[in-house]
């Protein structure tokens, strides 16, 4: 009975109950199996993911060179709006 709705469930809208409950048995067991390789196979490119997000946040960060960095006087500025009469 949880066959039918791993696969109805997992099957991303493929089965409906009726279609799982005539299904064969072996056709059951091999639809979950491939089910289950895909779901291992989407953990492991989000664990890729995750691991090459943290490699790059890990790296040393660049230094800005004093030239380029502006004072904080010279940052902060102070603009007018001519207001409607």
């Amino acid at each position: 009975m949880t066959e039918i709705f791993e696969l109805t469930y997992h099957g991303g809208g493929g089965f409906s109950w009726s279609e799982v409950w005539n299904m064969p048995v072996s056709h059951r067991r091999f639809n979950l199996m491939k089910i289950n390789e895909y779901l291992k196979k989407v953990e492991e490119a989000k664990n890729q993911d995750a691991q090459i997000v943290t490699e790059n946040t890990n790296m040393k960060k660049f230094k800005i060179p004093d030239h380029v960095k502006m004072p904080s006087e010279e940052a902060s500025y102070v603009s007018t709006v001519k207001q409607k009469k």
